[in-house]
């Protein structure tokens, strides 16, 4: 399999523990070759059912700035 998670631009994370909607949720940040810094790739909101995840909702780097998540991290 070639491409995805894990390859290419897409092998230095950060993830940030948060809340959306009151539900648990995870900020995940990208750093790519010769970036400086994280910048913001999705957030990750979990629906818990009977303490396992249930359902995942992925929203894109919009919604950052209305969480009152950094825009980057530092390396």
């Amino acid at each position: 399999m070639e491409g995805g998670f894990g390859c290419g631009d897409y092998t230095d994370f950060r993830c940030i523990a948060t809340r959306a909607n009151r539900q648990p949720a995870v900020a995940n940040y990208i750093r790519k070759s010769g970036d400086r810094e994280y910048q913001p790739l999705a957030v990750d909101m979990l629906r818990i059912e009977d303490g396992e995840i249930a359902e995942i909702i992925t929203f894109g780097p919009v919604v950052f700035p209305h969480l009152g998540l950094p825009l980057k991290l530092s390396a």
